[in-house]
């Protein structure tokens, strides 16, 4: 089972990065609840998330929201900002601050700077790589895939087998509210509950106590 694929980015542990960060990047903080970009916004510097967990997402013109992916520790924003010289651009989604965070600021000098260093780098062309991947199987899911099997893709990639009491029932390793898994998958609330309800009748699922278990043997079959 392919669990890169998965909107949450798991925090990037890289020491000397972490170092390198530290001694040459401007620290600032941002409240739990913040809307820090909006799109528009005009970005003259990267950011490097220190601590924290950040949600970036877009919107319709109905004000329907899809998020695009959960960024966390080691990870960066914007990491494409200073490429074929260019010193700005303008913000295209939503970032949200979903914890306090602490996030290291990279001006373009100090870009400049870091960029020889091979840990900065390869750490940069790794961002970039596994947004860029990720988002275009998200393309692929929302146009190739119904609803329906998206939800059951991501329930599956949530699911947790090292936390099942019986090995037959896998729970989730994170939990959400049908509101914001509608905004993962893209559509809405009530269509997210109505499937939810579908797949407990098929046995695909559980819900215990308000919390979802997948059913072992429909992930080999859904994930094909």
């Amino acid at each position: 089972m392919d669990r890169e694929y998965c909107v949450n980015f798991e925090p990037y542990e890289n020491s000397a990065l972490e170092q390198l960060i530290l001694n040459n990047c401007r620290r600032t903080e941002v409240p739990e609840g913040t809307y820090y970009i909006c799109p528009g916004d005009i970005l003259n510097e990267m950011s490097y998330i220190y601590n924290g967990k950040s949600v970036h997402t877009m919107f319709n013109d109905s004000s329907q929201e899809k998020i695009s992916y959960v960024l966390t520790h080691g990870w960066f924003l914007a990491e494409g900002l200073f490429s074929n010289g260019k010193t700005r651009s303008v913000a295209e989604r939503y970032s949200l601050a979903k914890t306090r965070l602490v996030l290291y600021k990279i001006d373009r000098p100090t870009y400049l700077k870091l960029i020889s260093v091979p840990v900065f780098s390869d750490s940069i062309i790794r961002s970039l790589s596994s947004k860029r991947a990720f988002l275009q199987r998200e393309l692929e899911s929302v146009t190739l895939n119904r609803a329906k099997d998206r939800l059951k893709k991501f329930l599956i990639l949530l699911s947790d087998p090292s936390a099942s009491r019986d090995g037959q029932w896998y729970p989730l390793s994170n939990e959400y509210t049908h509101q914001v898994i509608a905004s993962i998958i893209g559509t809405n609330r009530v269509t997210i509950s109505r499937f939810i309800s579908e797949l407990a009748q098929e046995e695909f699922l559980r819900v215990i106590n308000k919390h979802i278990q997948i059913n072992k043997d429909h992930i080999t079959d859904c994930m094909q």
